[in-house]
């Protein structure tokens, strides 16, 4: 960012004292032990923590400026106050999106948005000078400061948007207002905040509100609650899908593993119909792939250009990542877990083990409120149906997975007891995936499962 304090304070509606015109603000902090020399410093009251209470903190660090809604005593830096220091950080990036002329995509869905955030990314960044928001920045702290630490020459700024109860996209969305609006699904996520599917795709979509004039909307085609409320309020959205019979310009279908780990797909855009090799597998993996393409499409790029891009990628170390040790490939996919990615990441799991044994180390599903008993045995019908050889399990919700599910389960228990089940076990070939939500640390279990197997990454995961 390159304001100064007197168009910052433009910017917030407030005043600008004597010397705010030569103050230039080096970037924007929420978080006090962060702060440096020529930092403006945004005082956001959390959960846990006030940033008012560390506003001498980041004054005696160099902070050029204080923002606050309430006053504040002992500081040696000046103070901008404002009703809502939350919405004046996101004003304050509307502002610098604005003053910067970016042309600013926004990714949100119930799965799958920060691999397209980053697919995406890949592509588009290779002709134009590009921002994105690290990893999952995307609430309504991390939108704005990611938009904020976007440059004035980066001509096209690709912005993740998560939401997780009614409200946060009519926080989210006017701070974003994009010119390229991608949904990439709607399905059993966050219901704990948002109520029923019906409520996700509703709450998705109001982001479509925000659109500017001209503006262009890409949707998953293969979630009908999703395309139906888009199709309220935009009057020709891009389809995108998974599937090869839907009625859509852009499709991508998964067609199995190349002999170097890569996934190999079929992609079909008004440029062209081919196969290409990518270093992601699966079939929900081709959702996304078709997603990315129409997304590119609208920003003036070619089928050849996404498959370039796509190509250049690495593997994300926790997003479907495969890695291989003694005839065992062991899925990494422990970033997060909701109903509709566990089911597509167990099922993908399945079709790459073939007629070899499936192993399952599943975590519980976070945030589904009223609906997690029964979402959770659903889940157990899932597994049901792809037939693992062995399911471990971690979590509250063992027993509504393992009513759905029928068959034998165990507790995954510490990372030590599971490896010594899974050396009980004596399996010489197969897959296992390890998913949960976050907040398990899954990853404890694949990373020793790894180290057990000397296993190395292949060409799998975003």
């Amino acid at each position: 960012m390159n304001l100064t304090l007197a168009e910052v304070a433009r910017c917030l509606g407030t005043l600008a004292d004597e010397g705010f015109e030569e103050t230039v603000v080096t970037e924007v902090k929420t978080d006090s032990r962060t702060v440096e020399p020529g930092d403006l410093f945004f005082c956001i009251a959390g959960e846990n923590f006030d940033g008012h209470e560390f506003a001498a903190q980041a004054a005696a660090s160099g902070a050029c400026a204080i923002v606050a809604s309430r006053m504040i005593e002992q500081v040696d830096a000046p103070i901008i106050m404002v009703r809502d220091t939350q919405a004046a950080l996101g004003r304050l990036a509307a502002c610098w999106r604005d003053t910067c002329g970016a042309k600013l995509v926004a990714v949100t869905g119930t799965a799958g948005k920060t691999t397209v955030k980053e697919m995406l990314y890949g592509v588009v960044s290779r002709k134009f000078a590009t921002a994105r928001n690290y990893r999952n920045f995307n609430n309504q702290i991390g939108l704005p400061v990611s938009m904020l630490k976007a440059s004035a020459d980066q001509e096209l700024w690709i912005m993740e948007l998560g939401i997780s109860r009614l409200g946060d996209m009519e926080e989210l969305a006017p701070v974003a207002s994009p010119d390229l609006a991608i949904i990439t699904n709607a399905g059993p996520g966050h219901l704990e905040g948002l109520g029923d599917e019906a409520g996700v795709a509703q709450a998705k979509t109001t982001l479509l509100r925000y659109l500017r004039q001209g503006g262009s909307a890409v949707i998953g085609k293969d979630y009908p609650l999703l395309w139906n409320a888009a199709l309220e309020l935009v009057d020709v959205p891009v389809g995108f899908s998974g599937r090869d019979d839907a009625d859509t310009d852009f499709f991508a279908v998964f067609l199995g593993a190349a002999s170097d780990g890569r996934g190999r797909f079929r992609l079909r855009t008004p440029d062209g119909d081919g196969e290409l090799t990518a270093p992601f597998l699966g079939a929900h993996y081709a959702e996304n792939l078709a997603c990315v393409a129409a997304a590119a499409h609208c920003l003036g790029l070619s089928r050849d250009d996404v498959v370039e891009g796509v190509n250049a990628m690495t593997a994300d170390p926790q997003r479907f990542c495969c890695k291989i040790g003694r005839g065992i490939t062991v899925i990494d996919d422990t970033y997060n877990a909701n109903p509709l990615s566990m089911a597509k990441s167990v099922r993908t799991a399945r079709e790459m083990a073939g007629e070899k044994p499936l192993v399952l180390v599943l975590g519980d599903m976070r945030e589904l409120g009223k609906e997690a008993m029964d979402r959770h045995e659903e889940l157990g019908r899932v597994l049901r149906e792809v037939a693992p050889a062995m399911v471990f399990y971690k979590g509250d919700h063992f027993l509504d997975v393992e009513r759905g599910f029928g068959g034998f389960m165990r507790r995954a228990g510490e990372p030590e007891e599971f490896l010594q089940t899974w050396r009980e076990l004596c399996i010489s070939e197969g897959v296992v995936l390890v998913k949960g939500s976050r907040s398990l640390k899954m990853e404890q279990y694949s990373n020793a499962l790894c180290r057990e197997l000397n296993a190395e990454t292949q060409g799998g995961g975003l």
